[in-house]
């Protein structure tokens, strides 16, 4: 088998990566990766140049690496700044790393895929990649939110385990939001019905669009919503007007839902975006125009459950952070990324940092199970 890489995902047919790189998520699709580059949102200025691995055995693409080559540390959500600067201090080179991932966002899943009709298991693909980072002198390569069985044959092969927390909504068979309720302390029901009534009792509407029902005037005033968040947190905006334009030209405009809110003579109000899996639900995105009380709850959780329930959906992914998911059922979940560093110095030390990292972070799993609002 023979490795390379790929500076644009336009240098492989569509028809050859989409099948390969099979993932509940539709974020690694070929249009939307795509979409990224066409609009400039992941090149060498943003710090995000594509970097894919490609193996390939008589000729034949056998397996993908969705990567990145990274210039600095952003929209990463595995930080390792800290990392970077006792590089700087030592006077050794940290950038550029590679990293297997999906910009700007935490989503959770495979970023190996391979075809299993010509690779019976990963660790014989993994050696050959180790080999492809050794020859290039890279300072390291990073696999944030990898599913945990990857994680795990990766940990075999030196490449460092790093744990976090994530906070994902679990259906678990409901047939409709009461039944959820049912499942919850009764403080906690009550608290949730009282911000939905809240909602109601505003005469707020709420509507679900997909695709084709999305219409220019809603991806505008959704794109004025996203910017305005990433204002009021001083944060950075990843993603311009013209990826999400290039998107809701293609098929994965299907994949996405937006759920608007609008007042009672129908003016725009807020919405969220969110992307549909095969089993699960991915919110991403959320702005307003008008701060009213409970309506982030509403729109970021309340109406995705009811989505996913609605649509026999199991998961739901709500990206980073936020311990005030827990008390609207959200369950703490492990996440997982691996780190082969080249520096066998280097390596050590973060060995050592990652392994008291660990200890802290399941202590706060612990702390945090035991405020789960369930019966």
């Amino acid at each position: 088998m023979e490795i390379s890489s790929i500076k644009s995902i336009r240098s492989l047919q569509k028809k050859v990566w989409d099948p390969l790189v099979k993932e509940d998520t539709p974020l690694f699709n070929y249009d939307f990766l795509n979409c990224l580059e066409l609009s400039g949102c992941t090149k060498k200025e943003t710090g995000w140049e594509p970097n894919h691995f490609i193996i390939k055995k008589n000729q034949k693409t056998v397996c993908i690496v969705p990567t990145f080559r990274k210039f600095n540390s952003n929209g990463e959500f595995v930080f390792d700044h800290a990392w970077a600067d006792a590089y700087h201090r030592l006077g050794i080179k940290y950038y550029p790393k590679l990293l297997a991932g999906v910009p700007f966002t935490p989503v959770n899943g495979n970023r190996i895929f391979y075809d299993k009709d010509t690779i019976d298991i990963l660790d014989s693909i993994i050696p050959i990649i180790k080999n492809e980072l050794e020859d290039h002198k890279l300072s390291s390569f990073h696999l944030n939110f990898i599913d945990k069985k990857q994680s795990d044959v990766l940990k075999n092969f030196n490449f460092l385990q790093r744990i976090g927390i994530q906070y994902h909504w679990i259906n678990d068979g409901y047939e409709k939001f009461d039944d959820f309720l049912k499942t919850l302390k009764n403080k906690k029901k009550k608290n949730i019905l009282k911000e939905r009534d809240y909602i109601k009792n505003s005469k707020i509407r709420i509507f679900h669009l997909k695709g084709d029902q999305i219409s220019k005037s809603d991806w505008d005033f959704f794109y004025n919503c996203y910017s305005s968040t990433i204002d009021k947190k001083w944060s950075y905006k990843y993603l311009n007007f013209s990826f999400f334009k290039f998107l809701s030209n293609t098929e994965l405009k299907n994949k996405v839902l937006m759920i608007l809110a609008k007042d009672q003579e129908g003016e725009n109000l807020a919405c969220t975006l969110n992307f549909i899996g095969k089993n699960k639900l991915f919110g991403r995105y959320w702005g307003c125009v008008k701060d009213i009380p409970n309506l982030h709850f509403e729109l970021c959780y309340y109406q995705s459950i009811e989505y996913a329930i609605n649509n026999k959906i199991k998961i739901i992914e709500a990206g980073a952070q936020g311990e005030h998911k827990i008390s609207r059922g959200y369950y703490p979940h492990f996440t997982y990324s691996n780190h082969w560093i080249e520096n066998e110095q280097m390596r050590e030390a973060i060995e050592d940092y990652l392994d008291r990292e660990k200890k802290i972070i399941i202590q706060n799993m612990e702390y945090l199970k035991d405020r789960v609002p369930y019966k």
